[in-house]
């Protein structure tokens, strides 16, 4: 039964929309219980649906919604700019040197965006369409087998208590999937996250974490 208990828990944890449909009381707990059979029997595991059934019951539903929602309390601020580019560049010894050429031109008085995330073998730099020549003329183009513009940057300003919450990442990732937005980026940064998405999504994607703010702020009723 524990067995069982974590699988199911697991299951509900990883789908939003489950976990938020189940609180509002708007789910047949058999059909969850058969969605759950089915992805769990996907991982070789074979569950009983009374078992299943049982687990979904016990399951802290309420617990769990006010948990995420109360995420939302840790928002200090968001902040949306445009005109954001994406650009992936491929490592190798010139391009450290040469980012650093391109980093010293960036006016962070004007607010200009600049910042990067670096993997082994490329390295992705989020910076203001209209610094992306600049930055063609500093980067070799070998160097650079992909751009990405007409994106938007969305910046959530959060308490420092946020360093020391589990699940506000997941939170936040889970509220835009469930929204049906793809992120480009996502930098965490706390007390900031930064997401980068398509213009046609920012305002979505705006709202969508303003959403659990709202939620947060409003009073739960008591029981």
């Amino acid at each position: 039964m524990p067995h069982t208990t974590s699988i199911v828990e697991r299951i509900i944890e990883s789908d939003g929309a489950i976990r938020k449909d189940l609180g509002r009381g708007l789910l047949n707990v058999r059909a969850l219980a058969r969605h759950i059979q089915k992805e769990a029997l996907l991982e070789g595991e074979e569950l009983s649906t009374e078992a299943v059934i049982g687990a979904i019951r016990r399951y802290d539903v309420g617990g769990r919604v006010a948990a995420h929602e109360n995420t939302g309390l840790l928002f200090k601020k968001l902040t949306m700019r445009n005109k954001i580019v994406d650009v992936a560049i491929l490592n190798d010894p010139e391009i450290t040197a040469a980012l650093g050429e391109f980093a010293s031109t960036i006016d962070y008085s004007l607010g200009e965006t600049f910042r990067l995330v670096s993997g082994v073998e490329s390295i992705r730099v989020v910076i203001d369409e209209k610094n992306l020549d600049k930055m063609k003329r500093i980067i070799p183009k070998k160097n650079i087998p992909k751009i990405v513009t007409g994106l938007s940057e969305i910046i959530v300003s959060m308490s420092e208590v946020a360093d020391t919450t589990p699940g506000v990442v997941s939170t936040v990732t889970t509220e835009l999937a469930m929204n049906g937005i793809n992120m480009i980026e996502f930098m965490s940064c706390v007390p900031e996250l930064i997401i980068v998405v398509d213009e046609r999504d920012a305002l979505r994607s705006y709202d969508a974490i303003e959403k659990l703010s709202r939620a947060a702020a409003k009073p739960h009723p008591k029981t």
